[in-house]
């Protein structure tokens, strides 16, 4: 029993040891904001974020033939190359469309993958969410004290041989993980 106990601690210290601070970036001023909201924090970034990975996936997706297997989202592993291309140019252009504002998501709320809302762009806003949560580029505010949070930790989550990023308060709780919304989940069901 001690020896589990020991390995227990030993393996726990060493996921400790691998985790990676992150540190937010001095706060620019946010002219468009998208807001992401999950039980323990409140996530905000620029709209200009989006626009421009909208904007490089635009050609990438064409080059491709409109294949799904360009995202990882376990949303997309279902469409083929039309129904990808017809969802990516309808985001597209809600995206663009300067009037709409409807930007906020939570994860509390379900969306509709062919929605005619903001919705539209949720499966894009998790794509892109781990890469500018690694660059320090999202404002995450802990929704119980309020506080926005200048650092926070990144470590590696093993699934099925691949490492997913899991981002966490310094306080433990969890920001995102990456693993829930990648295509690999589907295998393991």
């Amino acid at each position: 029993m001690k020896a589990l106990f020991l390995l227990l601690t030993g393996m726990v210290l060493s996921l400790t040891g691998i985790a990676q601070v992150i540190k937010v970036r001095p706060p620019e001023p946010i002219t468009d904001s998208i807001i992401y909201q999950t039980d323990n924090v409140t996530l905000i970034f620029d709209r200009k974020h989006l626009t421009e990975y909208m904007a490089t996936m635009d050609s990438t997706l064409r080059n491709s033939k409109y294949s799904n297997k360009v995202f990882n989202s376990v949303q997309f592993a279902h469409l083929n190359a039309i129904d990808m291309g017809n969802h990516f140019r309808k985001a597209y252009c809600y995206l663009e469309d300067t009037a709409n504002k409807d930007f906020s998501y939570s994860t509390g709320k379900m969306n509709m993958l062919w929605a005619e809302d903001g919705g539209i762009m949720l499966p894009y806003v998790e794509e892109i969410m781990p890469d500018l949560l690694a660059a320090g580029e999202v404002r995450v505010i802990d929704r119980s004290t309020k506080a926005i949070q200048p650092v926070y930790k990144m470590i590696a989550e093993p699934v099925d041989g691949t490492n997913y990023r899991v981002f966490r308060l310094n306080s433990g709780r969890e920001i995102f993980r990456e693993s829930t919304f990648r295509v690999e989940q589907l295998t393991r069901r």
